[in-house]
């Protein structure tokens, strides 16, 4: 079924995915760490990874491309069993290692890979919210979930600051507001107490989190948008600017619980970009974030439209993918 993207069977989907994990450590591993910043230092958790694979790089790397295989597997096993997509579909899976791999993960790669993970649990948790009227089991461990990406990636604090509100506003009961913020907050505080405890400012680990945020990154943009980069980026944001427009352009192509999911997601995928494009201490790390939401709405387009035209673009991403390989 490789000639038609869209019916893809697993052993297929789970071996690009595998194959897409794989190069994308390796090529991460060939990469210069860089200098530590006053962002590495407010997170903790990063700080923490990156002497882990420093110490142990071999494991690292089966650890960061078995995470990798992990996050692919379970967002599409999650959208598919909440019926994002008008018919049965695995082409998630492969995507979701193609912008992965294509766009690449930063030089600490298992933190990378240690956020996206913790990234799909959040989603998969906040997606079965949707489909229940008893969501504080599922929405206080992804709002914990949430609460700790700050300590692996600063920029993920203006997430985490501006997504409560949007959690709030969703008409939940008082007690779901609750267990939301205070599931956001328990990590930093965790934190904070413990550094206290040590003898440390309370506040300091928010404070730092916070001033991180507003720091630039050293991101190198120029050098990072190379030809190969902005071919796979020009795709996959034709591929999820046409899944949106195909999914508000038939209202009765997935169940009404799945439009609240699709219109969630959408909210946090315009969010992350803005919040991408806005911040100046965003790097690999913030758009391996992105990509990972665009995968998830994707696959709409591949069920949607034509064969031809679907499968094309899946083999051209694929051919970017492994271009940016060698840029």
């Amino acid at each position: 079924m490789l000639t038609n993207a869209a019916r893809q069977k697993f052993p297929e989907a789970s071996l690009i995915l595998l194959a897409a994990a794989v190069c994308a450590v390796v090529d991460a591993s060939h990469m210069a760490p860089a200098a530590a910043t006053e962002m590495e230092y407010a997170a903790p958790l990063a700080m923490a990874l990156g002497r882990f694979q420093r110490a142990w790089p071999t494991f690292s790397a089966i650890m960061s491309a078995t995470m990798i295989m992990y996050v692919g597997l379970s967002l599409t096993r999650t959208a598919l069993r909440r019926y994002l997509y008008p018919v049965h579909t695995l082409v998630g899976i492969p995507l979701t290692g193609i912008v992965v791999c294509g766009f690449g993960l930063s030089a600490e790669y298992l933190s990378t890979a240690v956020l996206l993970l913790i990234v799909a649990m959040i989603f998969k948790r906040l997606y079965i919210c949707f489909g229940r009227d008893e969501i504080v089991p599922q929405l206080f461990p992804a709002m914990v979930y949430l609460g700790c990406t700050p300590l692996l990636h600063a920029p993920m604090t203006a997430f985490v600051v501006l997504l409560i509100p949007i959690i709030i506003v969703c008409r939940l009961s008082l007690r779901n507001c609750v267990a939301a913020v205070a599931g956001a907050l328990l990590p930093v505080f965790v934190v904070s107490y413990l550094g206290w405890a040590g003898g440390g400012e309370f506040c300091h680990t928010a404070y730092g989190l916070w001033r991180a945020m507003l720091t630039p990154a050293g991101f190198d943009a120029e050098s990072y948008l190379t030809v190969a980069h902005l071919a796979l980026l020009g795709m996959t944001l034709f591929a999820t600017v046409c899944s949106v427009i195909l999914y508000r352009s038939d209202r009765f192509a997935v169940s009404v619980t799945a439009r609240k999911i699709w219109n969630f997601t959408i909210a946090i995928m315009l969010l992350a970009v803005g919040l991408f494009i806005g911040l100046p201490s965003s790097g690999h790390m913030s758009i391996a974030v992105v990509s990972l939401l665009a995968s998830t709405l994707m696959p709409m387009f591949f069920v949607r439209m034509e064969n031809y035209i679907s499968s094309s673009l899946y083999w051209l991403m694929i051919a970017a993918a492994i271009w940016s390989l060698n840029a």
